[in-house]
């Protein structure tokens, strides 16, 4: 009996023990979430305490201004103009950056999307947004391919502003201070699509050389100089914007592609082309007496079009802003069909100096522009 109630009084410590040890393991794992993420609110926050919440969310994370988007017209090409500025402005003024949820998906679909230190999330947006601060106000911009001067100078945007672009920022000066950031950070290729790519440029090795390269898939720019570094290849990219240009005569011409391809022909012996357009089947039978010229396949996105031509050393591009971002991502010599109406004020605004290629290349035939 005294052997039971020793063996009994036994059990009732240990148990003692092991609850105390779980209670001791779960405030320390506690803590170190609460640590290493932030407090996120995904309840509905009630208005009495509104206020209250939403000044200890902008003080957490050290929110002193945003630069957002929430609305943005067009398709790729502009969203990614209206993404390029915001961050642009942002980082300038030591700013936060806020994009939907839409504009979030549409880039990630595509490029990796390093916003991690600049990005606040839909919550503390949101509870920002509806119930302002005293010390913080709202201004909004709307623009069709101007340029700013005013907001790059020094407090353009200052502490307590939340900044919103409308409209079409399509110049390049608001950002263009953090070119190598867009193109290392924000624009680069997610690693399948660097993969679906990576097949077409090796089918085209495959093809002409009987050779497969073995490519570094995992980085965008390693992928890049890798095939900048062949021997056998320079590679041009030309994009052709043609199907909804038909009816408003924006189309480029025949003699533009042609020429601007023999002016490469010629600065460059090893010359190949890669072409991408939303009319393949026109390009098809434009270049198809052309062994050197390839199409892109209609399997491809948007997004595999685009970075396959970023890829590229030097361009060739037609109208619009998907063209425009494939030569400024290629970062080679560029040949821009200047017929096209960007809609700035200035040239200067929309064209970077290198987009225009000294030379006799007729830009249009309705056109007294030669690039």
């Amino acid at each position: 009996m005294v052997l039971l109630k020793k063996a009994a009084f036994s059990s009732k410590i240990y148990y003692s023990v092991g609850i105390l040890f779980v209670i001791v393991i779960s405030i320390v794992v506690t803590t170190r979430i609460q640590k290493f993420n932030p407090v996120r609110y995904p309840f509905p926050i009630h208005s009495k305490n509104q206020s209250v919440l939403t000044q200890s969310i902008s003080q957490q994370i050290n929110i002193t201004c945003i630069v957002y988007v929430v609305n943005s017209g067009g398709r790729l090409g502009n969203h990614m103009f209206m993404v390029a500025s915001a961050y642009g402005l942002a980082r300038l003024h030591s700013c936060h950056l806020y994009f939907t949820p839409a504009i979030t998906d549409e880039m990630k679909l595509i490029f990796i999307f390093d916003l991690s230190h600049f990005l606040i999330s839909t919550t503390t947006f949101n509870s920002i947004m509806h119930n302002l601060p005293k010390q913080m106000t709202k201004e909004s911009r709307s623009i069709t391919c101007q340029y700013i001067p005013e907001l790059m100078r020094p407090n353009a945007i200052s502490s307590g502003r939340l900044f919103e672009l409308q409209g079409y920022w399509q110049s390049y000066l608001h950002f263009h201070t953090y070119r190598d950031e867009l193109q290392n950070r924000l624009f680069v290729a997610r690693r399948l699509v660097i993969e679906r790519v990576s097949k077409f440029f090796i089918n085209i090795y495959r093809r002409k050389f009987k050779f497969k390269p073995h490519f570094s898939l995992d980085n965008h720019q390693l992928f890049k100089n890798q095939l900048a570094q062949s021997k056998w290849i320079t590679w041009i990219g030309i994009h052709v914007r043609r199907a909804d240009f038909l009816l408003t005569n924006y189309s480029s011409s025949d003699e533009y592609l042609l020429s601007s391809i023999e002016y490469y022909k010629k600065r460059y012996s090893n010359a190949h082309f890669i072409v991408a357009s939303d009319d393949k089947r026109y390009c098809r039978n434009l270049f198809r007496h052309r062994p050197n010229i390839f199409v892109t396949p209609v399997s491809f996105s948007n997004g595999d079009d685009l970075i396959a031509l970023s890829l590229c050393q030097h361009s060739i591009v037609t109208g619009g802003t998907f063209g425009w971002w494939t030569g400024y991502l290629a970062s080679g010599e560029v040949i821009h069909d200047k017929a096209y109406p960007s809609g700035c004020e200035r040239d200067e605004y929309y064209y970077p100096s290198w987009f225009i290629i000294p030379g006799q290349i007729r830009a249009h035939n309705n056109s007294n522009y030669t690039v």
